[in-house]
């Protein structure tokens, strides 16, 4: 086992706690590894050594690799435990003493759901001044927040209040209540319940607490920037006087918040709960190669909640590439993908990774036109997700082809479009009405219109009422009409993205909605399409769609892609705004996450990654001139790729390979990269230069804006000549969302772009 120096001195730690910061791909389990290796060579008794994972097939892989590579020491090794599994052990426990009920054990989802289904709905109607149910997503967020609550020991409120729910979903802390009550009444208990129960009865009786802490000598902790504040405090128990902790992470890949973990655990809380710890470093990568380091090292080094550390890559490593292409309708990942297939490599050795899934839309129909076989791991695939299968049964009725379909598909289109906008009833009502109108679909505007007259909440037979008469509009309307046009009406006329917003539980999943229909109108107007155009395309794709083919491309989200790597990573939707995606303009700590999460996409990358972007002609000036200044005003690619310094970690990249040093390379900005060569044994032959400032553009002659008024979305209309204190002078394409105050707007220097009203300080250009 050959080990650098950095891994070295971790192995042959002595005694006391340490803290091991990690760069992605830097041979931490080999490191650990080694390190049992040293401990058990030391004579420390493997019951004595703890190893905590945080998945099983973190566990799995760990366990694996350890009796490998230690089997030649023909003794009993340590045993690796989930935290989850390690809770069980002392919920078992427990419950022998009698200091825990004796509970079953439930790991079927459906058990859980019903019992939220319920609490949550006693909760809402419990707080609400009217009847009502929740719907499905609502259900789903409800049990993200338990997993959150039982994640902490600050009680339901506090959480409900740190987090970004909807202020429609406050009822959550009271419908907590109501869960815990169920479970406890039906004697069950579930996977978050295993660390949460035997912590909060060690917090609650000392002498349990002292009865688990001091069996150890050692403790190793993998991944431990994923940790939450229960397993935390469980592994300060655990470990007691006696045991030396060393946990291992890397604070640039913290992405896991909404489960609890927080960077601080790593940079700061370790130190205080584990006194005086030995800090080490594994900075050497043996994944990428010196562009992807370096760019990796530029973008991170914008976040503040971090150790200082840099990532090089292993003189062994292969060359990485990383560059930028503009998007075209999903044709970039098409054209990247077909030219890796023509250099002779496998489907399976390349990825997509995305931030929301609404960023697969495009990507999936242009791989479906060009044949190209694809798998969505994560989320709904396009044919699937119920926006597009409610605004594509809108348009079957259109058509008039909806009862070409199957009874099945029938059903599916009619709940989607029943639950977009939603008319308010339970979901076994909802579907029961989806079912009487496929029985007679010619009668479906009158079906709704009666459902109006049964007892229900005024705002209920709204809905009813508003249905009908969308569904008369739509049998009304021209089947030859052009699809793209008429789906940015039928979406206003609805007020859909309104209701995305207003009835999503986070404003994530709002965007992602709104997005998701963005997507395919956009595919239907670039395809020239008309209403029954559009229809007859989506059908021959599906027919397309194999997913039972050996050979596949992987799509799925950035979260799901953590410690895993690829020779080709494409990363589609680069787009300010999308990614990083704002909850809250202004908010750092939001920023920061979202760059964690950029940082840990880039670096799933072997060979080469590619970042896809719309056109920005100032990004394309700051690659050639190796600037990494963000630029004042609107942005349309994403700031990370401006942070990331790309034209200087391109260039300096290929200068360190060709044993040139940066000779001759200038930026205006050298100190992480004069850092990377030193960390190399390199000498800098960096210089830098102060890059020129834009100036703000000069208003046309003869257009003159009328009195500098800052326009409002309310004052903003299509067709509006308007100028931009950025950009220049530009026309209004389209409000895309009043609500949101997001509008669409055609620069003459400067191409198309998305604003926000709100943010953008549009003036009025006088002709």
């Amino acid at each position: 086992m050959n080990l650098t120096e950095e891994q070295l001195r971790i192995v042959k730690h002595g005694h006391g706690h340490a803290r091991v910061s990690a760069v992605a791909g830097s041979g931490k389990t080999t490191t650990m590894v080694a390190r049992i290796g040293h401990l058990l060579g030391a004579h420390v008794p493997a019951d004595k050594i703890l190893i905590l994972m945080f998945n099983r097939s973190a566990r799995d892989a760990f366990e694996e690799a350890m009796v490998k590579s230690l089997a030649h020491l023909n003794r009993p090794l340590p045993e690796v435990r989930t935290f989850h599994s390690f809770g069980l052990r002392l919920v078992n426990s427990f419950t022998k003493k009698a200091m825990l009920p004796q509970h079953r054990l439930v790991t079927d989802e459906y058990i859980q759901e019903r019992i939220a289904r319920k609490a949550a709905n006693e909760a809402y109607r419990e707080s609400q001044d009217e009847e009502g149910y929740l719907v499905g997503d609502d259900i789903e967020e409800f049990l993200t927040f338990v997993d959150q609550v039982k994640s902490t020991v600050r009680g339901a409120k506090k959480v409900f209040d740190e987090q970004d729910f909807a202020p429609r979903l406050g009822f959550f802390p009271l419908a907590f209540e109501r869960f815990e009550d169920i479970r406890k009444k039906e004697k069950i208990r579930f996977y978050s319940d295993l660390i949460y129960e035997p912590l909060m009865a060690m917090l609650e009786k000392e002498e349990l607490a002292a009865w688990v802490g001091n069996r150890i000598e050692h403790a190793i902790v993998d991944e431990y920037q994923d940790i939450n504040e229960c397993q935390q405090q469980l592994l300060k128990i655990v470990a007691g006087e006696r045991a030396s902790v060393m946990v291992v992470g890397d604070v640039d890949q913290c992405i896991y918040e909404w489960r609890g973990a927080k960077p601080e655990y790593i940079t700061k809380r370790f130190a205080t709960d584990f006194a005086s710890p030995s800090n080490y470093q594994l900075s050497y990568t043996f994944r990428y190669g010196h562009q992807l380091s370096l760019a990796a090292n530029h973008l991170i080094a914008n976040n503040r909640k971090r150790d200082q550390k840099l990532c090089v890559s292993h003189a062994s490593n292969n060359h990485t590439v990383i560059c930028c292409l503009e998007e075209r309708g999903g044709k970039a990942v098409q054209q990247e993908v077909g030219r890796w297939m023509s250099e002779g490599r496998k489907l399976s050795e390349a990825v997509i990774l995305v931030r929301l899934f609404a960023q697969t839309v495009p990507v999936e129909l242009a791989l479906l036109e060009a044949g190209i076989a694809y798998r969505l791991e994560g989320g709904a695939d396009v044919f699937d997700c119920q926006e597009i299968t409610a605004l594509m049964g809108y348009l079957h009725i259109i058509v008039g082809s909806l009862a070409e379909n199957t009874p099945e598909v029938q059903q599916k289109y009619l709940e989607a479009m029943f639950a977009q906008p939603h008319l308010g009833v339970r979901r076994e009502e909802l579907q029961l009405i989806a079912q009487t109108v496929a029985e007679d679909l010619h009668r479906g505007a009158e079906i709704l219109t009666d459902w109006c007259e049964a007892e229900v909440p005024p705002f209920i037979k709204k809905r009813f009422r508003e249905a009908a008469e969308t569904w008369k509009w739509l049998e009304k309307s021209d089947a030859s009409a052009m699809a793209g046009p008429f789906l940015k009406v039928l979406v206003e006329k609805l007020k859909l993205y309104e209701f995305y917003h207003s009835f999503s539980a986070r404003a994530a999943t709002a965007e992602n909605r709104v997005k998701t229909c963005e997507a395919f109108i956009n595919f239907a107007i670039s395809h020239h399409l008309t209403i029954a155009g559009l229809i007859e395309k989506i059908n021959e794709l599906q027919q397309e769609k194999n997913p039972q083919q050996d050979e596949t491309l992987l799509i799925t989200s950035i979260h799901r892609a953590k410690g895993l790597e690829w020779p080709l990573v494409i990363i589609p939707g680069l787009e300010e705004g999308s990614f990083p995606f704002f909850r809250e303009r202004g908010k750092e700590d939001d920023l920061e996450d979202e760059r964690r999460l950029f940082y840990v996409a880039i670096t799933r990358g072997i060979e080469k990654v590619v970042c896809i972007h719309p056109m920005d002609a100032q990004l394309k000036r700051n690659i050639t001139r190796n600037a990494s200044k963000v630029p004042p005003g609107i942005l349309r690619a994403s700031r990370f790729l401006y942070e990331a310094n790309l034209g200087l970690s391109i260039g300096l990249g290929d200068s360190i390979l060709a044993r040139e040093n940066g000779k001759g390379l200038c930026a205006d900005e050298v100190l992480i990269a004069e850092k990377y060569l030193s960390a190399l044994g390199l000498e800098a032959r960096l210089i830098q230069e102060k890059t020129e400032v834009i100036s703000e553009p000069e208003r046309p002659e003869g257009k003159k804006t009328q009195s500098q008024q800052v326009l409002g979305i309310a004052e903003l209309t299509e067709g509006l000549m308007v100028f931009h204190p950025t950009f220049g002078p530009g026309t209004v394409t389209a409000i895309k969302d009043r609500k949101q105050g997001r509008l669409t707007v055609l620069f003459e220097n400067h191409g198309e772009m998305v604003l926000l009203a709100s943010y953008a300080r549009l003036e009025p250009l006088a002709v």
